[in-house]
């Protein structure tokens, strides 16, 4: 086993020459801001009725993620795709350490959603159906531009179907078929007739999307910008420690959950890397048992990883130590 301490200029396993497949990543670059310039969009968080920490807004994720390497959750679903949970979409979830990392470098406003809990007034009630309904005339329109557009693209799979129908309606019948000589004449016959018939509904065909309360985006409420505070607790102090290390350090890091570890590190982009590390925090005034160590070690074993103990003093600093039972002779 091979321990190394942290801070901000040291590159975690670098002090050791036989580290040589422990992690070292660059620091991410920042957004820098002059005193002249102007001042930096933030980034949105929504504290929910429970706690829950929200980022609706789709540019504030993407720099979120881009800029300042803060993953987030997807936990909203997809209109088309309302029964699957495995592709997600708006809004993200943020773990607390990661709403409180936004904080601490200056790019994240919280603002407060318990006014979105109190029961809408009648005049609220019907400015948001008539909104509604507007929103429905406006993409009812452009549906009917593209089933146009549809139609006229399968022009003559339409018509060869539709001739082939009548036929045969005609030859039950009994009946003579008397189709227009000029075929484009029979294509806007049939297209109207395809158009006239009813495809949209509102009662059926309407589906909201849950990327913003209504009430704000009518001007109906106006949420109220307030503070965010964490940690408040000893072992929230001592998760947070480890984390901050890590990001300043200039990993990318995610939950480690699924591994049964803290934390998950990455030493490049999320989106096209593996996890090189599962972190596992501890308080270093408390133990920790052999029968952890080697369930933890069996794990990162089988997944090809390697294990990051991070030990977090009385004084909050934090020491690694990293674990590979490949290197252990």
């Amino acid at each position: 086993m091979m321990a190394t301490k942290s801070s901000i200029d040291v590159e975690l396993g670098s002090s050791s020459s036989q580290d040589e497949d422990l992690p070292t990543a660059k620091r991410p670059k920042r957004e820098e801001q002059t005193s002249e310039e102007t001042p930096r969009r933030k980034i949105t968080i929504n504290i929910g009725a429970r706690g829950t920490l929200h980022v609706w807004d789709a540019e504030d994720a993407v720099k979120m993620q881009s800029v300042y390497h803060v993953m987030g959750t997807t936990v909203g679903c997809f209109a088309k795709t309302p029964l699957q949970d495995i592709f997600k979409s708006l809004p993200f979830q943020l773990t607390p350490a990661e709403a409180a990392y936004l904080r601490d470098i200056g790019a994240a406003r919280f603002v407060d959603e318990a006014v979105l809990r109190k029961f809408p007034t009648a005049v609220q009630q019907e400015a948001f159906r008539e909104q509604r309904e507007k929103q429905f005339n406006d993409q009812h329109k452009e549906f009917d531009k593209a089933r146009q557009f549809q139609l006229d693209e399968r022009k003559e799979q339409i018509m060869a179907g539709k001739i082939r129908k009548m036929t045969e309606a005609a030859a039950v019948s009994g009946i003579p078929l008397n189709l227009p000589e000029d075929r484009e004449e029979l294509w806007q016959t049939i297209r109207n007739e395809l158009l006239s018939r009813p495809m949209v509904q509102e009662g059926s065909a309407r589906i909201e999307l849950p990327f913003r309360s209504w009430k704000v985006d009518m001007g109906l409420a106006e949420l109220e910008e307030i503070t965010f505070s964490y940690p408040q607790t000893h072992p929230e102090r001592v998760y947070y420690a480890a984390y901050l290390e890590l990001m300043k350090a200039g990993f990318w890091v995610t939950s480690g959950m699924k591994y049964g570890g803290d934390l998950l590190l990455y030493e490049g982009d999320v989106h096209v890397n593996h996890s090189t590390c599962i972190v596992r925090i501890v308080d270093e005034t408390e133990e920790t048992s052999l029968e952890d160590i080697l369930r933890i070690g069996r794990v990162a074993t089988a997944c090809h990883k390697a294990v990051l103990w991070a030990s977090v003093r009385k004084d909050y600093t934090v020491d690694f130590t990293c674990s590979k039972w490949s290197l252990m002779k």
